[in-house]
Formats: C-alpha cells, structure tokens, sequence
C-alpha cells in the first residue's frame, strides 16, 4: 500500500510538471505563429486576419498518460516479485513454528499414549479384582479421566492434521447413528435431558469426521448448560439442529477460530469448534449460529450438499 501510495505521489508530480512544460511550449508556439502572421500581415495586406490560437495539448496529455501507464506497469513487474520475495522471507518463520508446534503436539501425544494405557488398563483390573463399591466409584472416575485426555488427544491431532485430511465417504444413515449415540450423551450429564427427534436420513459423507464434528457441538452443550435443563437434537428439511439452554455465546462469529475461548475459566483449549468448522468446510456444509447470554444456543447445519436425496 506504501508503494502504491509513492508511485502515485510520483506520478502526480510527473503529470503536473509535464503538463505545465507541454502547455508554456504550445503557449510560445503559438505567439510565434501569431508573430509570424502579423509580419505577413505587413507584407501582404491582403493575407488573412491574425488570431490567437487558443492553447489546445490534448495530444500531449494522451503521451503523458501512456508514459504514466507504462511506468506503473513496468514498475509493478518489479515490485511483485520482489514483494512476493520478501513475504516469504518474513513468513518463513511463522511456518517454522507452525511446524515444529505440529511435531511438538505429535510427539507429545504419541509419549502421552503409554502411561495412560497402562492407567486405565490397571484400574479396570482393580475395579474387577474387588469388591468395595467407593474404591469402584474411584477407578471409573480415574477411567474417566483418562478417556477425557484421550479424546483432547484426538481433538488436538485432528486440529493438526485437518488441513491435509482426505475424506473417506460413504453411504450411511445419520439418523440412525445419532439415535445410537443418545444414549452416550445422556451419560456424559445426568442431571440433562437429551431431546432427539431424527428420522432415517441418508447421507454420503465422512462418517468419522462427521460424528466428530456432531460431537463436538454437543459436547459444548452439554459441558455449558445448568442442571436440569434440555439438549435437543433434530433433523428437518435437510437441517441438522442442536439447540441448548446454556449460558450462551458473547461472540458467535468468533467460536470457530482456533483456541479461541470466550472466557479464561472455560473448559477446554478452544478447538472443539475450529475442528468443527473445518470438517463443515471439507463437506461443503453451512452453519448458522444464534445465541443470546443466559438463554443458549442454537447450531444449525445445512446437510442438503451431503444428502442422497439432493445428490441423486
């Protein structure tokens, strides 16, 4: 923008310099022309009569505007690739960190792996081996835990590899899938009700992306609602709807950058919604937003581009 800024500055400059040399030459041309006509005047009395040409350098202005055109061409030839040059050069630095953050969360995880396998490996051998229920009630909590490190695990090796993921499709029904998964969104919360009103609907996508990015909303809701309130889940009209009674979205627009988190005292890293606009990009699936503090919030995703019906 700078330099689009010099080169105008410098070309306005040029225009009002060579314009002002083009009109004093028309200008003592033509008082040369006038002379010449009044000395013919004198010698032949008979010649016509002697006007003033009026300073006419339309022509001239033409040249100036070609020379204009041309210099801004020739100096955008220049510019670019020199200015394509040095974005590389100031961003090399941002795609090394980039990277090496990418193997740095690969490397953590696949290091995280281990204990946690032996983890929940040995407590579900102690909740097995006895008998006493609050030692059983620890080891399922302990299990819990290491199945919610698990799940962050994959959300944060999805985040990475999102940009280069390759979709497998394939035919399936979601409305059967999501009737199959409401029992397990019940358990997350007892103290919610899960409202699922689906029907068979048939779709071709990528079914573990798209559960991935199904669980995810709800997951948000269900982590983000009081007690003895609703989720409800619908299919209508090629519409997916997961509507909470939750505390609500300041900023709906903002939830789907990654690690953004509307509150520091928020659960989670913030990539919950990254992964799921990501997924909804690689579908060609739209998603609207509504929201209001203290009331909840309502996703709606737009399935008809994955449907059967709208493929067929």
């Amino acid at each position: 923008m700078a330099l689009v800024s010099i080169f105008i500055a410098l070309a306005s400059l040029y225009y009002y310099k060579e314009r002002q040399r083009y009109f004093q030459e028309q200008k003592v041309e033509n008082r040369l022309d006038f002379a010449e006509c009044k000395h013919l005047k004198r010698m032949l009395p008979s010649a016509d009569e002697c006007k003033m040409q009026p300073v006419v350098i339309d022509d001239k202005l033409q040249i100036i505007y070609r020379e204009i055109f041309y210099a801004f061409l020739f100096s955008l030839a220049l510019i670019l690739p020199f200015g394509y040059f040095l974005a590389r050069l100031s961003l090399r630095p941002m795609r090394e960190a980039v990277v090496a953050m990418d193997s740095f969360i690969n490397g953590i995880v696949h290091d995280i792996n281990t204990p946690l396998s032996v983890i929940r490996m040995n407590a579900q051998s102690i909740s097995k081996a006895i008998d006493n229920e609050k030692i059983k009630i620890k080891t399922s909590r302990l299990i819990q835990g290491v199945q919610q490190i698990e799940s962050l695990e994959e959300q944060l090796l999805f985040s990475v590899k999102v940009g280069q993921y390759e979709l497998q499709k394939e035919s399936f029904d979601l409305g059967d899938v999501l009737q199959n998964r409401e029992h397990y969104y019940a358990s997350l919360r007892k103290s919610l009700t899960i409202v699922m009103d689906v029907d068979s609907y048939i779709i071709y996508a990528d079914k573990i992306a798209l559960l991935r990015m199904i669980d995810n909303i709800v997951l948000n809701a269900i982590k983000y609602s009081p007690s003895k309130r609703h989720v409800y889940i619908s299919i209508k009209d090629n519409v997916l709807t997961i509507r909470d009674e939750g505390v609500g979205i300041k900023y709906p627009k903002k939830v789907f950058d990654k690690y953004y988190r509307e509150a520091k005292k928020s659960k989670g890293i913030g990539l919950g919604l990254y992964i799921v606009a990501e997924v909804a990009k690689l579908h060609n699936i739209k998603i609207d937003v509504e929201s209001t503090l203290g009331v909840g919030t309502n996703f709606k995703l737009n399935l008809s581009h994955i449907s059967t019906s709208k493929l067929h």
